[in-house]
């Protein structure tokens, strides 16, 4: 009898010692998502109004944040596409900074 209680509290012990960990997992730091080269590209052409060899690298930039926000990058992909059909440079302007705010 003396055996089964030894055994018990050594038992009950070890689930106490088991069962003291830390009361809460450390928070995660998360770092914001710095943003995409194409929304100072797009700045730049919305100040100049042409386009010209800007178009592949932002649209690069806008395929690498479809990793983290695909719905944008999509939009923004698509209204790349309409800026690229834009001559005016009025039309082009206004359109890089519509583009840009979004980003």
């Amino acid at each position: 009898m003396l055996n089964r209680a030894f055994s018990s509290i050594l038992l009950a012990g070890t689930f106490l010692i088991a069962g003291c960990g830390p009361g809460q997992t450390p928070a995660e730091t998360v770092t914001p998502v710095a943003p995409p080269a194409a929304r100072a590209q797009l700045i730049d052409v919305a100040a100049s109004g042409e386009l010209g060899s800007a178009a592949s690298s932002i649209r690069e930039s806008l395929e690498a944040l479809k990793a983290t926000d695909s719905a944008k990058a999509d939009e923004l992909l698509n209204e790349l596409t309409a800026l690229e059909g834009l001559a005016d440079p009025n039309q082009i302007k206004a359109k890089a900074k519509a583009m840009a705010d979004k980003l």
